[in-house]
């Protein structure tokens, strides 16, 4: 008999499937214009997708935490798409992505602390750690309201309307690297569609 995912599993597996795209996407925006702060925001969620499995503690708030971000995720590309300067933002959106990426770092911290075994956890008190977790969720109502105001916000529920938003967004920034002479990007052939390489699980 096939395992039967637990709930705990199934919605890992559902946020997984959720952030794999997305994550894919910021990548090929980070290869074409290199924006400031993708790249530490790519490599701090895909720490977390694999860091919230390993939660001996406090599971449930951990993933909370985790599936808050891919809204916010998808408000940074589409941000990225419709700026003024093609590849770039100004400098007070960058502060909010800024602050955004700060607390990516902070959950990453709170969940380190929910584990066995991890080094983080021995730095903190249970106070700090209770801070820490407050700091996080109000970090992540910030920005969901930060850039709510700044463009169409993306809550999505399920992994078909995250793969027909992503197609959407790819399309969008391959029509944007087109309209820019060439040379100025980085090797658009790195970034030609692939639909099994945007959905791959990451390991």
């Amino acid at each position: 008999m096939p395992h039967q995912l637990t709930a705990t599993e199934a919605r890992i597996s559902n946020l997984t499937a959720c952030l794999t795209p997305v994550l894919t996407l910021l990548e090929h925006l980070d290869e074409a214009f290199g924006p400031p702060f993708v790249q530490p925001i790519i490599k701090t969620t895909q720490a977390l997708m694999d860091g919230v499995q390993n939660v001996k503690r406090n599971k449930d708030r951990c993933l909370q935490l985790v599936e808050s971000i891919h809204p916010v995720l998808f408000a940074i590309v589409r941000i990225h798409l419709e700026s003024e300067t093609i590849g770039s933002l100004p400098p007070v959106i960058l502060e909010d992505v800024a602050e955004f990426t700060e607390t990516l770092y902070k959950i990453y911290t709170f969940i380190g602390t929910q584990q066995d075994g991890n080094k983080i956890k021995q730095f903190f008190q249970q106070s700090e750690v209770h801070g820490l977790l407050t700091n996080c969720r109000n970090g992540l109502d910030q920005a969901l309201k930060v850039f709510k105001g700044q463009t169409a916000l993306t809550v999505l529920t399920n992994v078909i309307q995250v793969q027909s938003e992503v197609e959407a967004m790819h399309k969008e920034l391959m029509e944007l690297i087109s309209t820019l002479s060439e040379g100025t990007v980085s090797d658009q052939s790195s970034l030609v569609w692939n639909s099994p390489d945007l959905y791959r699980t990451r390991s």
